[in-house]
């Protein structure tokens, strides 16, 4: 049986029991039970959404946490696998090595609106501050080899910017880049944020990368589902995939798009198949 991810070169070999691959993720929506209700006597809950291969990344990993105030998950550690953070609700202090960008003494405030990268192997760790309990989203993963990058991206820090000073494109979207570079695991790790109006929208498509969507405001629909705030919305590589707003406020959403090494010669072949494929 002839499948798009056949088609276009994504298919694996067989790998031994228990191996990452054994696990491909599929293009799907998780929804977030918001608020995330927290465990008042261990202190930090994890919300597990999903784990497994793509394309383009041995590993890909999401789970939402609630802690409670003054709590800490863990000491600062480091891995092999790098992570990106999106705070939700509540505080949180980063606990973070001194003298890192954005970093004063160690530690960095990080507050709902805010997210932040870590490179492989960045000490870590967060504690809850404030009355309120802290709920964040993190994404982990690896890649499916090094990525050779001489300058690969650091430790970075970020504040959500809308891209809501502009009129929207045709179709109602309309995108901002908040950040894009090699990684110790990926050619390309690119961020933008997106504001959808009502009915606007793009139709089904193919792209060469593996992405998460993270809905924060309004609702879209994707995949024939409904999603809204704490919406996560995965699209693997190779599979076609197209986004609108039914709602009637505008919609804005976080877009990581995850772009692994070069695929097979069957990602080169001609444009007008990718169109055909995504009608």
């Amino acid at each position: 049986m002839i499948t798009l991810r056949n088609l276009f070169g994504l298919s694996r070999n067989p790998r031994s029991p228990g191996h990452a691959d054994d696990h491909p993720l599929a293009p799907a929506c998780h929804r977030l039970p918001l608020p995330l209700q927290p465990d008042w006597q261990a202190g930090w809950k994890p919300y597990h959404q999903f784990k497994g291969s793509t394309p383009n990344l041995l590993e890909l990993a999401c789970h939402a946490s609630v802690l409670i105030p003054g709590h800490c998950p863990h000491d600062p550690h480091q891995h092999a696998e790098e992570e990106i953070l999106i705070m939700l609700a509540g505080e949180a202090e980063l606990m973070l090595p001194r003298g890192g960008t954005g970093v004063t003494d160690g530690r960095r405030i990080a507050r709902p609106g805010d997210f932040v990268y870590y490179p492989a192997f960045y000490p870590h760790s967060l504690r809850a501050i404030g009355p309120e309990p802290a709920e964040y989203l993190m994404f982990k993963w690896t890649g499916r080899g090094p990525a050779g990058a001489d300058q690969p991206l650091g430790f970075l820090p970020m504040a959500i910017a809308w891209p809501d000073a502009e009129a929207p494109a045709p179709g109602g979207y309309l995108g901002r880049g908040l950040f894009e570079g090699p990684t110790g695991h990926l050619r390309k790790l690119h961020c933008h944020s997106s504001r959808l109006e009502p009915g606007g929208g793009y139709p089904d498509h193919i792209d060469r990368h593996d992405a998460v969507i993270v809905m924060l405001e309004g609702e879209c629909e994707t995949q024939g589902q409904r999603i809204g705030p704490g919406g996560i919305v995965l699209f693997i590589a190779g599979e076609p995939h197209g986004i609108r707003n039914p709602g009637n406020e505008t919609a804005r959403y976080l877009v990581f798009e995850f772009h692994g090494g070069e695929r097979p010669s069957a990602w080169r072949w001609p444009r007008r198949l990718f169109r055909r494929a995504s009608r």
